[in-house]
């Protein structure tokens, strides 16, 4: 009995001192402790750190915060508004910047900070996450745009009123796409890295824009993983050093820690995921 017990408690040692429990405990860490709202904070004379939602708090700190002599800027966001993602994209990219990934970039931070950096470093079990910017697909509700437009055809009493949301819905729509083809023209953002569809297109007509099969194996959910291949051909002007090593060996290879960040944001990987300047046909 006594020999027993004595193994029953060196297997749980070996296993606490292997990692293999904590690392269940990394992924909760990812998601505790996050700010309400937007933050920023020199750490240093040259390094900004943005953590939290990207908000207007944020995007006012960050664009009185990103001075001359800031050089580098620490990042922890799960992601938020899309004008203020691109008002601090285009800060960030006013000069080369070097973006460390601290946990998480994820959404609005992966679209709009990533591209305007000059290199990015992942730091141990951090990661990069995209799930596309706002394109014809995502704008529009042809359903809904549909039968509105059918009660002003057919005279229905509130048609003035109908068709003035329609109108300054069709307007925000154009000016956001403006606003994002911008972004990306001036950062030289392929439409592989940001998911772009057309209004026709299905949930995953982005494979049009990345070479033909390197997205075999590539599994949608919510939040792709990007990986080495990804980044390196999407964005070719971002510098990045053990990128790819970084995230096998603290990431995928750490098998709780990949299993609880699919569990608790739909986490996929990327895999060999290329863009293709020339966009394959749908």
């Amino acid at each position: 009995m006594m020999k027993t017990s004595v193994f029953i408690l060196t297997l749980f040692a070996v296993a606490a001192i292997s990692g293999c429990k904590p690392a269940a405990s990394e992924a909760e860490l990812l998601f505790a402790d996050y700010p309400e709202t937007g933050l920023c904070e020199k750490s240093d004379a040259s390094t900004l750190h943005l953590s939290g939602p990207i908000d207007n708090a944020m995007k006012a700190c960050a664009l009185s915060g990103l001075t001359a002599d800031i050089d580098t800027v620490i990042v922890t966001s799960r992601g938020g508004e899309v004008f203020a993602g691109r008002a601090i994209g285009y800060k960030i990219g006013e000069q080369s910047r070097h973006l460390i990934v601290e946990k998480m970039c994820l959404s609005s931070c992966g679209n709009y900070f990533v591209p305007a950096a000059a290199k990015v470093t992942l730091r141990p079990g951090s990661v990069i996450g995209l799930h596309g910017t706002p394109d014809p697909h995502m704008l529009s509700n042809e359903d809904m745009e549909s039968h509105m437009a059918s009660m002003v055809e057919n005279g229905d009493t509130a048609s003035e009123g109908v068709a003035r949301i329609l109108k300054r819905k069709s307007e925000r729509r154009e000016k956001q796409l403006a606003e994002e083809a911008r972004f990306a023209a001036h950062f030289n953002v392929p439409k592989g890295w940001r998911h772009y569809r057309e209004a026709g297109d299905t949930d995953d007509g982005w494979r049009r824009h990345f070479t033909a099969g390197s997205d075999t194996g590539v599994t949608p959910n919510k939040f792709m993983i990007v990986e080495g291949p990804m980044l390196e051909s999407c964005l070719p002007h971002v510098k990045h050093e053990d990128y790819q090593s970084q995230l096998e060996e603290t990431v995928f290879d750490n098998m709780y820690y990949w299993d609880s960040l699919t569990e608790r944001m739909g986490a996929y990987r990327s895999f060999g995921l290329a863009c293709d300047d020339q966009p394959q046909p749908q």
